[in-house]
């Protein structure tokens, strides 16, 4: 898993979409309500040693320690390189049967090749992290700022995944936000990721059969607590696509500076226990 330093995305966000964001539900079809769950982006930081380790635990079972408290976390690593398939088996083992991994998915087809269908790059990388199992989640494709929509690629890109993927889709430029690009994400049932960078957020849009968020920092990129005015703006639209029978997968980002990720990730869990929804 990456450092404490890990390196981050320097990339900005432009504005909000255009979309009109998804309208309050009146209650979910014969009261089905989706699974909460609700974890950081990655989980080796060594600030967060005395924080939220304990001060002699090892590096190593910190991914254990930190499986005791949270379901699921998104792993970000294999956004920079791929990771052995033995590390990846090893944090398969050590977490629990109910616990699940959200995996950022290899720059080379984000950045690199930009949704270009690449069959061999997409195998490479599904086969480092097929250890993972049934705790695989969802599939989490990051796309750059100045990468402007193309839907076409888009579609194709979908259409060469092979069954059993969940993906989800993190656009940063706002020129993805229309009416044609969640049409081919509904087709394909894959999921919209609404996201917070340092203030800018994307439109509140829900595809798929998933609610994907992502809390990079609201002042601050990759820093600073949320805290409880500016989580409670959230809850209930979360708690209202849950109770629509929607999966919520939300991931705070906010990693760089002490626990800030942690507490904030606790908190949400308890306002949406506030409101009856059961998080796991």
């Amino acid at each position: 898993m990456a450092s404490g330093a890990k390196a981050k995305d320097r990339e900005t966000a432009e504005g909000a979409g255009r979309l009109r964001e998804t309208p309050e539900p009146t209650g979910g079809p014969g009261g089905s309500r989706g699974r909460v769950r609700i974890g950081t982006s990655g989980w080796s930081y060594a600030s967060w040693r005395g924080l939220f380790y304990p001060e002699r635990l090892p590096a190593g079972r910190w991914l254990e320690h930190y499986a005791r408290e949270f379901d699921a976390v998104e792993l970000n690593a294999s956004f920079y390189r791929l990771p052995r398939r033995e590390l990846v088996a090893r944090w398969a083992a050590v977490t629990p049967d109910d616990f699940r991994f959200a995996v950022k998915a290899w720059r080379a087809l984000t950045h690199l090749h930009r949704l270009e269908p690449r069959p061999d790059l997409l195998e490479a990388f599904l086969a480092r992290i097929e250890p993972l199992g049934p705790k695989l989640g969802p599939v989490l494709f990051q796309c750059p700022p100045r990468f402007p929509a193309d839907p076409g690629r888009l579609e194709a890109f979908l259409a060469a995944l092979p069954a059993g993927i969940v993906p989800a889709f993190e656009f940063r430029d706002p020129s993805w936000h229309t009416s044609e690009v969640t049409a081919i994400l509904e087709r394909h049932r894959a999921g919209f990721v609404t996201f917070e960078l340092a203030g800018l957020r994307s439109p509140r849009l829900v595809t798929g059969d998933l609610l994907y968020l992502r809390l990079h920092g609201h002042r601050y990129r990759y820093a600073g607590r949320y805290g409880r005015e500016l989580l409670a703006e959230w809850v209930p639209w979360l708690a209202s696509e849950r109770d629509r029978g929607r999966d919520l997968w939300v991931f705070f980002d906010n990693t760089d500076v002490e626990a800030a990720a942690v507490e904030d990730a606790r908190l949400l869990r308890a306002l949406l226990a506030e409101l009856g929804a059961d998080t796991g």
